[in-house]
């Protein structure tokens, strides 16, 4: 418990999760700011319409959700590199297990992930513009009907829809903290140890849209917009899947690795 609670505090006290935070946050209020400057504070409009993760009109969601991995891995999953390189692994693994500086580690990376800029900018949008039901005869109601993930909640319950999809999101961000923790081992740097995942999670967006019945794209996935058909079934098996090859690979290597 030691270990987990100095790896929870090193993550969450540094400035690198700030600047992440930040980041996703001024994204979200760019997007915020053009809807104000386009309809004014028209109380007509629904909170779900503008909040960035729904709001399909401007080119913001598109680009909080490409940077997605980044801003889930700047905090602190270029931690595990620099642990190797400045010798704390080594120093910390004389007082604890491996295993135990392994799950603390695991655990902080995916702790810190991408869920306080999504709710920063509905916390903020909820002030301009009211909860209500989306309108029936809109391109962004007729798409999520028709994508399988969760209509019914977003007909009802839009606020509860979009933390739905910040939860998912934020899970997503700590198992690409985890996919970083894999690619340390080969990477030279804590910059490329960050943008390693963010390179495979673009690769494998552009590869994997549309192909066959629904999609297998990650950056199509987690977005709540859902541009493309989405089931269910996919998301968890690719949520599973990830988390299990990344835990597996860094057990074997951190097992097998001479830290001393």
């Amino acid at each position: 418990m030691r270990v987990l609670r100095f790896e929870m505090t090193r993550a969450f006290r540094n400035k690198w999760l700030a600047v992440s935070i930040a980041l996703g946050t001024l994204i979200g209020l760019a997007d915020i700011w053009l809807n104000v400057s386009q309809y004014g504070f028209n109380r007509g409009r629904a909170l779900i319409q503008t909040w960035i993760g729904t709001d399909y009109q401007f080119a913001y969601n598109s680009l909080f959700y490409v940077l997605l991995p980044l801003i889930a891995c700047f905090p602190y999953a270029g931690s595990c590199y620099q642990d190797q390189k400045t010798g704390y692994e080594s120093s910390i693994c004389i007082k604890t297990s491996r295993l135990s500086y392994m799950i603390a580690k695991e655990a902080a990376v995916a702790a810190s992930g991408a869920a306080c800029p999504l709710l920063i900018a509905m916390f903020i949008a909820a002030g301009i513009y009211p909860d209500k039901r989306p309108e029936k005869l809109t391109f962004l109601y007729a798409g999520i009907i028709d994508c399988h993930m969760f209509p019914r909640i977003f007909a009802e319950h839009p606020v509860c829809y979009a933390l739905l999809f910040t939860l998912l999101d934020a899970v997503f961000g700590g198992i690409t903290g985890l996919v970083a923790m894999c690619f340390a081992r080969w990477c030279g740097s804590r910059f490329s140890t960050i943008m390693a995942p963010f390179a495979l999670y673009v690769f494998t967006g552009v590869m994997f849209e549309g192909r066959g019945i629904g999609t297998w794209s990650a950056m199509q996935m987690v977005n709540p917009l859902q541009n493309v058909v989405t089931y269910r079934y996919q998301m968890v098996t690719m949520y599973a899947a990830v988390s299990a090859a990344a835990l597996v690979l860094i057990y074997i290597w951190h097992r097998r690795r001479d830290i001393l």
